[in-house]
């Protein structure tokens, strides 16, 4: 039922700091057109696919999943809204057991445990997990969601894999990783065929004018791409290993590791069985991938940010 949900496109209004509850907010912010799906995306709308959609039905479909991943531009302000929305709402429901950060690599966990048990205060986590150095994103964009952690006390796991390992991997493939670092890893294998596409056009797009394709360059990058998943996705798999039998997990993660149900999603699925959905949002400027509007399996719903015009 979760992967038969259709695909939904929601509005988040950058300025909808209202103080307004339940329905009431949610009117505010949000405003349903009917179907059929207009190829122009209108702004400030839900554009209907197969099934309607607001806010509290999207929230009612998540609660179901006992993953539940939102993407993210990393620099994109909106799209942190987005996450920290779905993750007050999720936790009302009284499932959520943690959240899942991209933004942390996995050698750092005592840090973040000490930071969401109260022990240390946002500078020593900034400092313990050498943040800056690391990630080196805004760190002003994510407090209001770790500020949310601590406050209820749900854990953060620490999703990524050390930038040591990584750097080591991109030079010279696994083989370049010492036996001590492979054991520290799970099996690094490749996505299914789709994914590899997917990512050879995602990194075609990004070359210059004047640069060519190099298949050794190529094939290095989704090595990498395929370590980082398959880290990432392992994080969740061993968190689940001693979490409650019904417990869910929020996973916030660059869009590229979740678009299709790549990436971490069905790794982690393949792995331990458990249901997902995916939320992706979007920038109202941001172009839209070809047929992803159409496509559910794109991803469960797409959130477009910005403000209405």
């Amino acid at each position: 039922m979760l992967r038969a949900t259709a695909c939904a496109i929601l509005l988040f209004l950058a300025d909808c700091s209202s103080t307004k509850k339940g329905e009431e907010q949610e009117k505010e912010i949000l405003h349903e057109l009917p179907a059929p799906l207009s190829s122009e995306l209108p702004k400030g709308e839900i554009v209907r696919t197969s099934r309607g959609a607001s806010f509290s039905d999207m929230i009612d479909d998540l609660a179901e999943a006992d993953v539940v991943y939102v993407g993210e531009s990393h620099t994109d302000k909106d799209h942190h809204l987005v996450q920290l929305r779905v993750i007050e709402y999720l936790h009302a429901r009284g499932r959520l057991h943690a959240i899942g950060m991209e933004m942390f690599q996995r050698r750092f966990q005592d840090v973040l445990d000490a930071y969401t048990q109260g022990r240390i205060g946002e500078q020593g986590l900034i400092e313990g997990t050498e943040y800056k150095r690391r990630w080196g994103y805004d760190f002003a964009l994510y407090p209001p969601i770790l500020e949310f952690a601590r406050k209820w006390r749900l854990p953060v796991i620490a999703l990524n894999v050390e930038q040591e390992i990584r750097k080591k991997v991109s030079a010279g493939g696994v083989d370049a990783l010492t036996e001590k670092e492979r054991a520290t890893l799970p099996a690094i294998t490749p996505g299914p065929k789709p994914h590899r596409a997917y990512v050879k056009r995602t990194y075609q797009g990004h070359l210059k004018a004047d640069e060519k394709f190099d298949e050794e360059k190529f094939e290095r990058f989704y090595t990498v791409m395929c370590l980082w998943d398959a880290v990432m996705a392992d994080s969740v798999v061993r968190w689940y290993r001693a979490a409650p039998k019904d417990a869910q997990v929020v996973v916030l993660a660059g869009t590229g590791h979740l678009r299709y149900h790549y990436g971490i999603p069905d790794r982690v699925r393949n792995r331990i069985g458990k249901s997902h959905m995916t939320v992706i949002p979007m920038s109202i400027a941001q172009s839209m991938p070809p047929g992803s509007v159409h496509n559910e399996s794109y991803a469960d719903f797409i959130w477009l940010t910005g403000k209405k015009k």
